[in-house]
Formats: structure tokens, C-alpha cells, sequence
């Protein structure tokens, strides 16, 4: 009988990377194309990333005048990136609430899983009901302990919603105020998520490479 290798590797634990993204009507033009080129860049290096502690699993939440989980969470190496279009109005709080829904499914998310990774991407600021849905979110015991991300575009955007969504004293709020500053806060997306993937223990946020943050991006 042939031995395979692989049957002697422990077992990965999924580690959920799940992003919200701002895809209204401001973010047309430069900034959904760079939103677009930063999560393909980032979706390469995850791919090429090996490790035997933890399998990246990716998922995309969008938000504009209704908001909808565009990429359920999937094997990074299964993904087949879609293509960001922007329309519409702000609908944030209805991402939060998918987000949760997304947290609680235990079919797509596991109970061996580890804490995932929420990343929340905006210019403006939102147009429907969000306080209950964040408040629902954050109280939530995945939401409550994921390691959340936070990137304003802009001088329109609403960082108080931003700093509630974060609401960690260690993980600041990036303010890209130019709009290639969005590679670089998704860079730092990569490598936290990186990370966590090969630390002793992914569910820690201590890992975070917070030194590649220039202070001027931070907002408090």
C-alpha cells in the first residue's frame, strides 16, 4: 500500500479572512479599482503562503444600496476572485448583519475554526440602521474576538463608526487619505493575517505587525 506524506500532517484548522467592502457610488472610479488590485494582490500572496497550523478560508461581504455575501467563505486556493462594480447608497448595517449570520453558520464556519479576521473597508458613511446590527455583531462570541480591521478612504468617511467596529486598544483605525494608501493597509492586512497563519497560536492577536503602520495613517 502507498503512504501518502500528507496523511501524517495534522489536520489545519480553518482561519476565516472576511471583508466588508464599501462598493456605493463614491467609491467608483480610482478607489474601487484599487480596492479591486489590492484584495487580488492579497489573494496571491495568501495562495502562495504554505503552512500545516491553518488553512486560509476568504469571504467578501459587499455593501451599496442592499448589501449581500458575494464570496462565501472558500479555500483561498479555490477562490475565483470576483470583480468589484460601485452603485448605490451605504447599507453598512445590513453587512454587519450577514457578517454574523456568516459567524454562526457552522457549515461554512466550523466551531474548530479559529478567530477570523474581519476587515471592514468604507469612504462614507452608512445609510441604514447600524447601531444594533454592530452592537449585535461585536456581543457575538466570534465577533466579539476576531481580530476586526478597520480602513476609512477619505475625509467623508464616518471613523467613529470605524473606531466602534475596531474598539481594540491595540489595532488602530487606518486612515487612507490618499487612495493608494489602500494597498498599503491591505498589505498590512496580508501580513497580519500571515501572521497569525504560522504564530504558535492564530488566535492571538499579539502577533499583529502593527510597526508597518506609519503614524500618520492612524486615527484614535
Amino acid at each position: 500500500m502507498q503512504v501518502n506524506p500528507n496523511d501524517f500532517l495534522p489536520q489545519r484548522r480553518p482561519l476565516p479572512i472576511i471583508v466588508l467592502a464599501d462598493v456605493s457610488t463614491s467609491m467608483e472610479g480610482e478607489k474601487i479599482d484599487t480596492l479591486n488590485t489590492a484584495l487580488a494582490e492579497m489573494h496571491q500572496k495568501f495562495k502562495d503562503l504554505h503552512d500545516t497550523r491553518s488553512h486560509l478560508h476568504a469571504s467578501i461581504i459587499t455593501f451599496a444600496s442592499n448589501a449581500q455575501l458575494l464570496l462565501p467563505l472558500t479555500p483561498v486556493e479555490d477562490v475565483h476572485l470576483p470583480t468589484l462594480t460601485a452603485s448605490g447608497t451605504t447599507s453598512m448595517g445590513a453587512a454587519f448583519k450577514i457578517a454574523l449570520q456568516l459567524l454562526e453558520d457552522e457549515q461554512q464556519m466550523p466551531k474548530r475554526s479559529y478567530l477570523p479576521s474581519i476587515v471592514l473597508v468604507s469612504d462614507g458613511q452608512p445609510n441604514d440602521e447600524w447601531e444594533e446590527p454592530l452592537q449585535n455583531l461585536l456581543e457575538s462570541d466570534r465577533g466579539g474576538r476576531a481580530v476586526r480591521l478597520a480602513v476609512g478612504i477619505g475625509d467623508d468617511c464616518d471613523f467613529d463608526v470605524l473606531k466602534t467596529f475596531v474598539n481594540h486598544p491595540e489595532i488602530p483605525v487606518v486612515r487612507a487619505t490618499e487612495v493608494l494608501k489602500l494597498m498599503d493597509f491591505f498589505r498590512f492586512v496580508t501580513m497580519s493575517v500571515m501572521a497569525r497563519s504560522t504564530a504558535r497560536n492564530p488566535n492571538s492577536s499579539g502577533n499583529l505587525p502593527l510597526h508597518l503602520l506609519n503614524d500618520d495613517d492612524l486615527e484614535f
